[in-house]
């Protein structure tokens, strides 16, 4: 009977142990891992030729290239109440000037740079995990421009995830996000990379507070 428990020990170890996903032990973003502070995260992507933009409530911004695009805007999350960093945000296809916001005006060219994506990540990270294409059901969709017109009304619902918070140490979401917001309209492709214990510091905190 002995043996047979420490072989079902054995046997749900190895499981876990394949289970796991070797490019996503490390959580690592363009090369460097996601660990220490926002400060120190920061100055390692500035040395990569990212310029910092300002700290905001939500994080550190910067701007700089990212899988060969230009002006990516890269967002560093801290741990809630810590400066260390919890996540990355990388958001694509969004342009600031001092009086406009330009963001993606083709779904065309939206869905074909998230499809490009994806498949790098999936080369590099093997299959998602989750991964969803769709939008809303109540969303009109009969055309490309009503497409893009339901993405900026929040209403796509494409994404794909890769790695299992249970056994990864980093999971990454590419999505098509929209949305509205002080009388702008955006549609964009957002990038997530989060320190899977990291941010279970930062829920941790906030659960403490409530």
């Amino acid at each position: 009977m002995k043996k047979t428990a420490i072989f079902l020990v054995f046997f749900v170890l190895v499981a876990l142990l394949n289970a796991q996903n070797p490019a996503l032990s490390v959580p690592k973003f363009k090369g460097i891992e996601i660990t220490g502070t926002v400060d120190q995260f920061g100055s390692k992507l500035t040395n990569q030729g990212f310029k910092f933009l300002g700290n905001e409530d939500y994080g550190s911004v910067y701007m700089g290239s990212f899988a060969g695009i230009n002006d990516c805007l890269v967002i560093l999350v801290p741990v809630v109440n810590s400066k260390d960093i919890a996540s990355v945000n990388v958001i694509i296809g969004l342009t600031l000037s001092d009086y406009d916001v330009y963001t993606y005006e083709s779904w065309d060219k939206l869905l074909n740079d998230y499809n490009n994506l994806k498949d790098l990540l999936t080369q590099k990270y093997g299959e998602p995990t989750e991964d969803n294409a769709g939008f809303a059901e109540d969303a009109s969709t009969g055309n490309s421009f009503l497409k893009l017109l339901s993405v900026k009304e929040g209403q796509c619902e494409y994404y794909s995830i890769w790695g299992d918070s249970d056994v990864d140490k980093m999971m990454v979401e590419l999505a098509i996000k929209g949305g509205k917001s002080m009388g702008y309209e955006a549609a964009v492709i957002t990038l997530h990379y989060w320190n899977v214990d990291k941010t279970r510091d930062s829920q941790k905190e906030i659960l403490d507070d409530l």
